[in-house]
Order: C-alpha cells, then structure tokens, then sequence
C-alpha cells in the first residue's frame, strides 16, 4: 500500500493484523453493522441515523453493542472501566494503540472517540466528527472526510459496477469506502484523493477491514503515473465554488471542474472495454444537455466512447444557489450574486443531479449520447442492461437480428391514453407508454403505430408484426421496414420491450 504524506492533525494510528483482526471479530460478534443497526433501529438505510430517537431506541440495543454505538455513532463519552471490561484487555489496548479512544479532558475516568466510525456497506469505516465530542466549539476543517453513510454516498455504492477480475480506482475516494466496495470482486483496487487526510483515512480504513486496498493521494490521475485500469468510478465534490474553498465540496465556478477532470482523463487511464461511472451534480447549458457536454470533453476520443446520463433530479439554478447560501459557511449576498452571474456568462440553464455512464467501446462504434431518466433505486444493473443493448445496437447485424426477434412488454410497462370530446364522443389523442420501474421511461407514438405495438406479445416476430400491418393496409404509403425496427430499438432500449436477441457473431 502506497505511503502517504505525514498529516500531524490526524488522529488514528496503525496497528498490527493481529490486532485488528481481534476487533474486526469483536464487532462481528456483537453485529455492529449496517444491516444490524437498521433493522433494531428501524431505519431504511444508515443515513437516518439522525433521525433515530435514541432515548427510546438505544434501550433496545444489546449492552455490548449499545456501548460500542455509543462511543463510536452517537460520539458520547463512555467510562474507560466500563468499556475495557466489555471489549476485553487486548482489544482496549488496540483501541488506544490506534487512537480510537482518547482520554477526556473534561470528565475524569472517561474516553471518547476522536473519529466516526461507523458500518457501511459490510465494512467498519471512520472519518471526521462533525462536532467537538467534550461540547466545545467545533469549526468544519477544509479538509474534512464525509462520512460513507450520507444518502448520496449510499446511492453512488448502489450505482458501483461489478469489477470482477479487474484493476478498479476510485478517485475523489474520501474514507476509502467505495474502492471497499469494488475491491469485493476487482483483482485489484485503489482509492486516490486530493488531500492527505482523506488518504490516511482511506489507508487506515483499508488496514481496519483487512483490505488490499491501494490509498494514494494527488489530484486526480497526478499520483497515478500513466497506469491504466478496466473500471473507473468517483463521486466527486460538485458544489459551485464560493470564494472560500472547502475540498471536500467545491469544483470551480459551476462545479464541474473536477467532473471535467476525471472525464478528460479517461482516454488516458481507461482501458478499451472498461467503464467509468460518475455520481455528480452538473450542467445543461443553453446549447447543449450534460452529456453531450460530456462527449465534447473527451475531445479526439469522443467516438470511443458510449455516454448514458441517469438523470435523478433537475435542479433550477436559484434552488442550487439558495441551498448553497442556506448551507454555506459565511456565504454573502454578494458571493450569490456573483456566483449566478458566473453561471449566467457560463451559459448554465439548469443543475442535474444523477450517474453519468462511460464505456470505451472495443470495437469502436458510433453511438449518440442518451438521458434516461431514475429514481433512487436504480442500481449497476440497470445500467448494465441497457449499456449491453446499446453494444448489441451498434453491431451490423443488430437489425436482422431484432427483425426476427419476438419480443414482449416487460412487467412495469402501462399504456395510458388520454381522450377528448368530439362530436359528442370520447375520441383518443394521445397515447403514451411509461414505465415505472428504477430507470423511468416514457414512449409517446403516433396512434397509427399503436395497434401495431400491442401485437408484440413474445409471439410474433417484429418482422412479422410489421408485414401483416403492410398486407392489410395499416402503414403510411412507403413506409420502410428499417424505419419500424429503428422505432423498435428505441422502445427496447428504453426498457419498456424485451427482447432476447440471440447471439451474435464474434
């Protein structure tokens, strides 16, 4: 595991594997993990914690679990007695050899811990305090490491791709957690982040869940001396900056400058075949959406390159700017202003919030951009059937082999149609398919395709579909076949058809 540089304001020190592997075990025995907590805890996911009323929930813990929340979650002052008994000797002593528990300096007899620490995901991670935790004043340091339980954090794990057998990063890695994640499958995984801080804090956490976890600290790719890797993936800082630059949350004027930076790299340092995800907030200017953006970026690479954005939430600009101002430290009226004014001259129309999707295509094929809309639920395997159709559509064979396919509406598909008077009776104007499932989709066709549609029903082919309408007289005179089955893919891409193409030549 690579070094990183001395940081004498960081807290926690190693240990050996040994010692850590004795209180790995410990929380284990006791269940001190996510799934544990939500489920006695009545949470959804880690990232209610607080919201949990622990004057009544805590009572529900068991002792030995109650005092390790208590001194590692909640950041409450436990008496040292108390704990040594209920860890055991060798693990207090692990607690203090690696700076877990301090001495307080207020209350006699009693130790803290100066970190978070916390389970996510299946591993046991910390990172900073939010707070002083003997009640004094408390200024959120520019360096600061997020916690891994955040709900943004917690939805960029969920996006995570399966990086089995592979060499994976993780940039703007903050405590580690998300190279934890793919080093699950990766053959290998490293975590890199800007600033030394977060870098031990990613190396520490390695050492703590037993992981080869590589930690290394620079900007972006800087540390990474030109190696390559199959899989890519960050959940960057993304907040417009507002003259006073906090690390972990400010990416230049409109808060795509990191964004940018990892996705101009990647001609560099993503191998043919392998894939970038992205979990951000970002811009549609006046021009052009985010990833269209985000295919100029690559620059002479563009056409090696398939974009899918997951669009989560549109964002006005005064909403990101007000939130900013409510949740910003000493953020001024002038600084707002300012900030607008940047972003108006930037031609900025609107903030999207969501994952943005990069595979270097092998062979290289010519693919357009595409939007999708999501919800939170959406996970790796959303995306990863939609990324394999888009590789299937760009094959010279696809079409031949979508004309013979026979393909059937998927279980969330719903065709409304909406109606108006005429001549005293209801009269369809409008029909629209939608789905509703973790990627949203919504076809509006003309009426005359209609009919046409409906007969797909995993019985008849495409190509059947579309010569019975042409003997009977239901198409617009010249109407080509290639133009239906284009229609076709777009509603099987979409999710709202599934198709099983068969295989193709290699």
């Amino acid at each position: 595991m690579a070094s990183t540089p001395v940081d004498p304001r960081f807290p926690l020190r190693p240990a050996s594997e040994e010692s850590l592997l004795a209180f790995r075990e410990f929380l284990r025995e006791i269940e001190f993990s996510d799934h544990s907590l939500c489920r006695r805890l009545e949470m959804d996911d880690m990232s209610d914690l607080g919201t949990v009323n622990w004057e009544v929930r805590s009572a529900q813990l068991p002792g030995r679990l109650r005092l390790v929340v208590d001194l590692f979650v909640r950041g409450l002052l436990v008496h040292a007695g108390t704990l040594q008994a209920t860890v055991g000797e060798k693990i207090f002593a692990t607690l203090r050899e690696t700076g877990l528990i301090e001495d307080s300096r207020i209350n006699v007899g009693s130790v803290y811990c100066p970190v978070w620490l916390y389970p996510a995901d299946g591993f046991v991670v910390a990172s900073d305090r939010r707070n002083d935790p003997e009640g004094g004043s408390f200024e959120t340091p520019e360096d600061v490491v997020f916690p891994g339980i955040y709900g943004g954090t917690l939805r960029f794990l969920r996006m995570l791709p399966d990086a089995a057998g592979s060499d994976a990063l993780d940039l703007c890695g903050g405590s580690g957690i998300g190279a934890f994640h793919l080093a699950r499958t990766a053959k290998s995984a490293a975590t890199s982040d800007l600033t030394p801080r977060a870098a031990r804090f990613a190396e520490f956490n390695a050492r703590l869940n037993g992981l080869a976890v590589e930690s290394l600290c620079g900007d972006l790719y800087q540390p990474l001396n030109g190696r390559q890797f199959d899989v890519i993936t960050a959940h960057p800082p993304f907040v417009p900056s507002t003259g006073k630059t906090l690390v972990y949350r400010d990416a230049g004027e409109t808060g795509e400058d990191v964004t940018r930076g990892i996705i101009t790299g990647l001609a560099d340092h993503l191998r043919p075949g392998g894939c970038c995800m992205i979990t951000c907030i970002a811009c549609d200017t006046r021009d052009q959406t985010f990833e269209q953006r985000v295919k100029d970026w690559l620059g002479a690479a563009r056409e090696e390159f398939d974009v899918i954005f997951g669009l989560e939430k549109v964002m006005p600009v005064d909403e990101v700017l007000d939130s900013i101002r409510k949740r910003g430290q000493h953020v001024s009226a002038d600084q707002v202003a300012a900030m607008r004014e940047r972003l108006q001259a930037a031609g900025t129309r609107q903030f999207v919030y969501g994952t943005i999707w990069l595979e270097r295509l092998r062979p290289v094929r010519p693919l357009s951009p595409i939007r999708v809309r999501i919800t939170p639920a959406a996970t790796a395997a959303d995306f990863h059937r939609l990324r394999m159709f888009r590789r299937e559509r760009a094959r010279p064979d696809f079409f031949p082999r979508l004309a013979a396919a026979r393909p059937a509406y998927s279980s969330q598909s719903q065709l409304t149609v909406r109606h108006v008077p005429k001549d005293g009776l209801l009269v369809p104007v409008e029909f629209m398919f939608t789905s509703e499932g973790p990627l949203n989709a919504a076809f509006r066709p003309d009426g005359w395709v209609v009919p046409l549609l409906a007969r797909l029903n995993g019985s008849v082919s495409v190509s059947e579909v579309f010569r019975a309408a042409a003997d009977s007289g239901e198409l617009p005179e010249g109407f080509p076949e290639q133009v239906f089955l284009e229609l076709i893919a777009t509603v099987v891409e979409q999710g709202l058809l599934e198709a099983d193409l068969g295989a193709s030549p290699a």
